[in-house]
């Protein structure tokens, strides 16, 4: 008789081996945000204005050697305003500067014996000149219920340092009452203008005179020192005024050449900036 077969014992389980520790993660490392680069201050833009005396001021100039003046005295302006201009002195300096500037005139007299003796040629106007495409122009012809000699303001819309600007020149009238009618005219006419604005020209009243407190109210003068523009009479009446778009301003006369005008050069410098 056969032994029966004995039931084989199951193997005893074998423990499981231990996970390993998992690796210990690093500290994260602390990211640093460098520090903003700030953006270069913007080139401070450069002014001019100036009553060339084109008509009543006698001089032995030829028209070649009087433009050539006028370019170096305006040299690297970015924008320039101009009076008593002549109307050939303005093609010629327009012609000299072409390329580089854009030039808008306005004839306020068309029969002026003075600027026919001098230069051949009886225009006799105010003048903007600025480095950037012009857009838009206006005049307006100020008041003359007397039926003197006719003024006008002229304003152009450019491009300055990439910002549509509107640039501004006037020759008021220098008798009486009309400087301070012509004065407040302009206050009015520019009165509801809310963009970047440049005014430069020739007011014929100083500083302390009512119009033009009302005018400091409101924008700024390229030169807080009021220094004399007009030797003859030691007196301010050339201006170079700014809307509050603008601020840091610079001035400087650069000195009197009686041999070209009886005004003195007004030029200046001031950075635009975001309202």
């Amino acid at each position: 008789m056969s032994t029966p077969a004995s039931t084989p014992t199951p193997p005893s389980p074998v423990p499981a081996a231990p996970a390993p520790a998992p690796a210990p993660v690093p500290a994260p490392t602390p990211v640093t945000t460098p520090a903003p680069i700030p953006e270069p201050a913007a080139e401070p833009l450069k002014f001019l204005t100036f009553n060339v005396c084109g008509g009543l001021c006698e001089n032995a100039f030829s028209l070649a050697r009087w433009t050539s003046s006028l370019v170096r005295e305006t040299q690297d302006a970015d924008a320039f305003f101009l009076q008593e201009l002549c109307g050939r002195q303005f093609d010629a300096l327009r012609n000299r500067l072409s390329g580089e500037y854009q030039a808008t005139y306005v004839v306020t007299v068309r029969k002026n014996k003075a600027c026919r003796r001098n230069w051949g040629d009886r225009r006799f106007g105010i003048a903007v000149f600025v480095k950037g495409p012009v857009f838009a122009r206006g005049v307006w012809a100020l008041p003359n219920p007397h039926h003197d000699e006719p003024r006008a303001l002229l304003c152009v819309d450019a491009v300055l340092a990439y910002r549509p600007t509107r640039l501004c020149t006037t020759h008021v009238d220098y008798k009486g009452h009309n400087r301070e009618m012509h004065v407040n005219y302009i206050n009015t006419v520019i009165r509801g203008w809310t963009g970047p604005l440049v005014i430069g020209g020739d007011l014929n009243l100083s500083p302390g005179t009512a119009p033009i407190r009302n005018l400091y109210r409101r924008f700024h003068e390229i030169d807080p020192l009021a220094r004399v523009t007009f030797p003859e009479q030691d007196l301010k009446i050339d201006y170079i005024l700014f809307s509050n778009h603008f601020s840091g301003f610079t001035a400087s006369g650069g000195g009197w050449r009686p041999w070209m005008s009886d005004h003195r050069v007004l030029r200046g410098t001031a950075r635009s900036h975001d309202m």
